[in-house]
């Protein structure tokens, strides 16, 4: 079990508005104090040891610290957060106290315009003073996430350069930077609106890479040096000072990484892969039945590897996982199809 982690979206809510996600952006109910923490019990029983907390935004949730001490108290002995990080600066040092040994942070621009109107907030001093005070208290290695569009492809260098004078200042690898391609995988594709933002938007791999070369060589490395990670990453080494990832999930045709991640969605159901919808509702079950059908979702990972060899890491239903029921499915191909187009239309 020494593989799998706990992905835990403990909250739906978020406190952004990223055009890319998800717009309707209403508030629903949260899970329970006493869901919460079976669910935390169940999964280290069946020998669990690694957590990661995701949302929404999983620092909306009021008293997240508590949980992750509660996690911490019970044996779990590695836990991350994905987080935005506008509320990193005024709870970073309860969740380091409480046990949060490594922090990723989705961040898209360092230009405070470009930020509000990426994400609806004017939030960017706000984020920036978070990491500086995670770097100020902790040994935490954070990760930047910056989801890469055409909007912002030219700041990758500027992204690069400021990892760079971190792991200076700090250490090697204290901070990494991951490069990801603007994919469809978020509510807002399933409208007309969503898919024209993203075609609009769309960059490929080879883009991402082209504008880091135009200031630095890239190397790859090793997978194996990257921990805690998405297996898909594609990860490359700047001038021995910087580690950088890659994950272009739609020019690589969504590969499924072979991870294990025992999923469980802000609204208490559970699953082992992205591209599998069947559900298993563990919220509302005594603590014994809650162990069993953790086990029920494991077992059926093993499944799935043997018997599906041609799966994707995409949901027809997209951001259904974290955001529930969406409505209608898009198939993966029909996204091929519009990009087909527009590059046609772009060469004509």
């Amino acid at each position: 079990m020494n593989k799998w982690h706990l992905r835990f979206a403990v909250t739906a809510n978020c406190n952004f508005n990223c055009k890319y996600c998800n717009t309707n952006n209403n508030v629903v109910p949260e899970l329970q104090d006493k869901e919460i923490k079976e669910i935390l019990i169940a999964a280290r029983r069946i020998g669990i040891i690694k957590l990661h907390w995701t949302g929404g935004e999983p620092l909306v949730k009021k008293d997240l610290y508590k949980y992750i001490q509660y996690a911490t108290n019970i044996g779990y002995i590695e836990q991350s957060i994905t987080t935005n990080g506008f509320l990193l600066e005024e709870q970073a040092e309860k969740i380091i106290k409480s046990g949060i040994s490594r922090i990723n942070i989705s961040l898209d621009t360092m230009d405070r315009e470009k930020f509000k109107r990426i994400t609806g907030r004017d939030g960017l001093e706000k984020v920036l003073n978070g990491i500086y005070k995670i770097l100020d208290i902790s040994t935490c290695q954070i990760k930047i996430n910056m989801v890469v569009m055409k909007d912002n492809l030219e700041e990758v260098n500027t992204f690069i350069d400021f990892a760079k004078n971190i792991n200076n200042k700090y250490k090697k690898d204290r901070m990494i930077i991951r490069f990801l391609q603007f994919f469809p995988c978020n509510p807002n594709q399933l409208k007309e609106e969503g898919q024209q933002y993203w075609k609009d938007e769309y960059i490929r791999e080879k883009d991402i890479i082209d504008e880091i070369n135009k200031k630095e060589n890239i190397i790859k490395e090793k997978k194996e040096r990257v921990i805690g990670d998405n297996p898909t990453v594609k990860y490359y080494e700047i001038n021995d000072t910087l580690t950088i990832g890659i994950l272009a999930m739609f020019s690589w045709k969504y590969p499924c990484g072979g991870c294990f991640k025992l999923r469980i969605t802000p609204y208490g159901y559970g699953s082992c892969c992205l591209n599998d919808e069947k559900m298993y509702k563990v919220i509302g079950n005594s603590l014994e039945e809650k162990e069993k059908i953790l086990r029920q979702i494991i077992e059926r990972r093993n499944t799935i590897i043997e018997n599906r060899k041609d799966r994707k890491h995409y949901r027809r239903k997209l951001g259904e996982v974290r955001f529930g029921e969406k409505g209608k499915q898009i198939e993966l191909n029909e996204f091929y199809n519009i990009i087909s187009q527009k590059e046609k239309n772009e060469d004509e």
